[in-house]
């Protein structure tokens, strides 16, 4: 699901085209900051019940897999860290979206999938999935977009396992813009970090995405063999990155001007765009929860301020 970079970020596996799916959109319109959020959310399929994400994620952490072959459940401990520090933010609230695209579980192969969705006061949307297939799939993805009162990057997170010795892990600031300043404003700040963990500086193939766009040097890349960096190394990266994202925005100040807050939106959508696009996850979608889900999936919860394209177009 490419942290897609992060829609699921840059998974380079070989998966199936992915296909094009009719849905109704809701436009996006300038709100006050704290009620960014619900609007650009796509008003999928009409009717559909809607539902809040609170009252599930109570019932975390799933404590074993489903797949019922004694895989550790890698990822959950960075879901729940990520749930305590979502929880503390200022004016946190649901945002709804179809029951369809929360949770599915299909029995061959064995697998589920959870999602979930928050606005704040600073974050119009905060959305986080795991994908539970036993060894043969571990997912954590999320992705945190600011209100657009803020040109601040995006938070990219996409961690997989595949396997017993296949581990992937994608992590960025990801950025709205290349330019010099913006990038050494905002990114660089995580340098630091990122230099405290040798095992996470590799360079992220090119097969599905643009390093050179929405993604920054302090990106983190890894390709692990077993999963024994996953706590040693990744998960206090992630607490760290994740801490510096929430404390550099809440110390931001916003520019609520019309003019500003347009150009961020669109840079939002661009984001949405073009990650939809080239999201290779949609095929592990698909083999899982068949093509129509994958693709509601892809352009009504992960990118929402996406387009579909036709094959041709593809």
């Amino acid at each position: 699901m490419k942290a897609s970079v992060i829609g699921f970020v840059g998974l380079p596996l070989p998966f199936t085209q992915r296909p094009h799916y009719v849905s109704q959109r809701k436009e996006l319109h300038s709100t006050p900051p704290a009620r960014y959020g619900i609007a650009y959310m796509q008003a999928s399929t009409a009717g559909a019940k809607q539902v809040l994400s609170t009252d599930r994620a109570s019932k975390l952490p799933w404590t074993e897999t489903i797949a019922n072959d004694e895989c550790p459940l890698f990822f959950m401990p960075f879901v729940e860290h990520q749930l305590s520090i979502t929880r503390e933010l200022p004016g946190l609230a649901d945002l709804p979206f179809d029951e369809h695209l929360s949770y599915q579980k299909s029995e061959k192969p064995v697998a589920r999938i959870e999602s979930w969705a928050w606005k704040s006061t600073h974050f119009r949307k905060i959305r986080a999935t795991y994908i539970d297939a036993g060894y043969k799939a571990q997912v954590f993805n999320s992705v945190w977009y600011p209100n657009p009162s803020y040109e601040h990057p995006l938070l990219g997170i996409d961690f997989l396992s595949f396997g017993k010795k296949k581990v992937l892990c994608v992590m960025d600031f990801q950025p709205l813009s290349q330019d010099k300043n913006y990038l050494e404003k905002y990114c660089a700040r995580v340098k630091g970090i990122k230099e405290k963990y040798e095992g996470l500086s590799g360079t992220m193939s090119a097969r599905f995405y643009d390093e050179a766009q929405f993604f920054s040097r302090q990106l983190v890349f890894a390709k692990f063999d077993n999963p024994g960096p996953i706590g040693s190394e990744l998960f206090p990266a992630f607490k760290e990155y994740v801490e510096e994202y929430v404390n550099m925005i809440m110390e931001a100040s916003p520019d609520e001007s019309e003019s500003s807050v347009s150009r961020v939106l669109q840079l939002h959508k661009d984001y949405d765009q073009y990650s939809a696009e080239r999201d290779p996850a949609i095929g592990l979608f698909s083999t899982y929860w068949g093509k129509e889900w994958a693709s509601a999936f892809t352009h009504e919860f992960l990118f929402s301020d996406s387009e579909p394209i036709s094959e041709e177009q593809h």
